[in-house]
């Protein structure tokens, strides 16, 4: 089970774009010398915006977006999802710093027993 927490009064959506657009360090822009009309030849990974975009989304629309929101915690917003497939997208966010940007943590209950 995955915990999402809103730690800041509202969300930095503006923040959170910022880091989203950044290049991490040592990467080279991927698109340097791409002919843009030519179909790609290899499969993209997802682009850091695409899940922002969605994890906007998903704020906005929990319940269609696979987040359930937690009541009665001494939390701004806590939402939980058992979907498995949620859970790539928002470890992506956490790791580039996007979701601490935006304001929120992320806890992965499951993961952490299992360390243990």
């Amino acid at each position: 089970m995955t915990i999402l927490e809103l730690v800041q009064p509202r969300p930095d959506w503006l923040g959170a774009l910022q880091i989203a657009l950044t290049r991490p360090p040592g990467v080279p822009e991927r698109r340097s010398g791409e002919d843009p009309w030519k179909p790609p030849t290899t499969e993209r990974p997802r682009r850091i915006s695409d899940d922002l975009a969605w994890f906007r989304d998903a704020m906005d629309e929990p319940q269609q977006n696979g987040l359930r929101r937690l009541d009665d915690t001494a939390t701004v917003g806590a939402w939980e999802s058992a979907d498995p497939e949620l859970t790539p997208r928002l470890s992506r966010l956490e790791e580039r710093g996007v979701l601490a940007a935006a304001g929120f943590l992320l806890h992965e209950p499951d993961a952490m027993r299992a360390a243990l």
